[in-house]
């Protein structure tokens, strides 16, 4: 049986990707975890003070006052540190906590000769109040919290059987509540994943759709190396519109289907359904092969596709390519989008059926 969501759900790559994405959208309740934690701790050495007459410096208050200063420690490295290692951080804090409640629970003992049940449950509740921590790391915190009061039932003159029992009921209930959280949250990532892709990607070809096109774009920009230029080319079906008006628009998606398959072969690093008939690569060009998508033409020259109411009766496309070179400057999406406009409509006014590459 498959224990622990974190090792199965997901392969290891998706799963650090969740991970991220919990660790951002719960660092702010992380923060109100550790505040409340702080909060209940400081009441507890309040009460104690007023009720007990105990020591604010006794061995018990230090404890508690030691995991209220790191609580507000962690609380302002999860404010100044990126979230991808929050889960990292919040676990070691829960191990160092877990050592502290361990030595607490010896004094407490120590001092009155009994221990309630309801500190031990406590534990247990808080460390399940920490979002981004799933079973896995939650089981190591409550098994070290477990054996603390293991060994305060062993080796201390005050047996602490029932702490010991309602202890691990809570924790096999909390177990259970947490496998299945672990379960939702990441059904409801899968899910997310799935409707993003939806808005992302054009229907009909599986191409980048222009919603995308942006994002996918700066991305790809930040990978450049001063050495290297960056090429985006506007792709136009030619006469797509007679196409469309006399074989009708299903054999028009078809042929729409067809271009951007041939297109996925030209080891772009992006192709995008730009709209209607438009299609837009880009890609890193080396200094080796800058002349990228001068035989584009020749794609079209083979297994063609009838096209009678074209000059060359058969479908072809017509091209504008913008070559930027990155060691010079770092032009903007859209001057590029400008750029590559223009010299499209030149190669489409020229005869069609060819490539304009222009250089910036």
């Amino acid at each position: 049986m498959q224990l622990i969501p974190s090792t199965f759900y997901f392969p290891p790559d998706k799963e650090k990707d969740f991970q991220y994405q919990l660790n951002k959208s719960t660092v702010h309740f992380a923060n109100i975890a550790l505040y409340l934690a702080a909060f209940f701790l400081s009441l507890l050495v309040v009460l104690s003070w007023l009720n007990d007459k105990q020591s604010l410096y006794s061995v018990i208050n230090v404890l508690r006052l030691s995991m209220v200063c790191l609580s507000f420690i962690l609380v302002y490295v999860n404010n100044k540190l990126k979230a991808k290692y929050l889960h990292y951080r919040c676990f070691a804090y829960g191990v160092l906590f877990c050592v502290l409640f361990g030595y607490l629970f010896w004094s407490f003992v120590g001092l009155y000769g009994y221990l309630n049940e309801g500190g031990p449950m406590l534990v247990v509740a808080s460390f399940s109040a920490i979002p981004m921590l799933h079973l896995g790391h939650k089981l190591i915190l409550w098994t070290i919290t477990g054996l603390s009061l293991l060994s305060v039932h062993l080796f201390s003159s005050t047996p602490i059987i029932w702490s010991l029992y309602f202890y691990i009921s809570i924790v096999i209930v909390m177990a259970c509540i947490q496998y299945q959280l672990d379960i939702l949250l990441r059904k409801q990532y899968e899910a997310e994943l799935v409707e993003t892709q939806k808005a992302n990607i054009d229907q009909l070809t599986g191409l980048y759709n222009r919603h995308s096109f942006d994002s996918e774009c700066k991305r790809l920009m930040n990978q450049i190396k001063p050495s290297q230029s960056l090429a985006l080319a506007m792709v136009d079906i030619d006469e797509f519109k007679k196409y469309n008006d006399n074989y009708g628009h299903l054999d028009g998606d078809n042929i729409l289907i067809d271009v951007a398959s041939r297109l996925k072969k030209l080891q772009a690093d992006i192709v995008v359904r730009f709209g209607g008939e438009e299609f837009i690569l880009v890609k890193i060009l080396d200094q080796n092969n800058l002349d990228w998508l001068d035989d584009l033409p020749n794609l079209f020259a083979t297994n063609t596709i009838s096209h009678e109411y074209s000059t060359f009766k058969r479908v072809t496309v017509s091209a504008g390519v913008v070559v930027a070179d990155f060691s010079a400057l770092c032009p903007d999406i859209k001057a590029l989008l400008s750029v590559a406009d223009k010299a499209m409509y030149k190669a489409k006014n020229t005869g069609k059926n060819k490539v304009i590459k222009d250089y910036i």
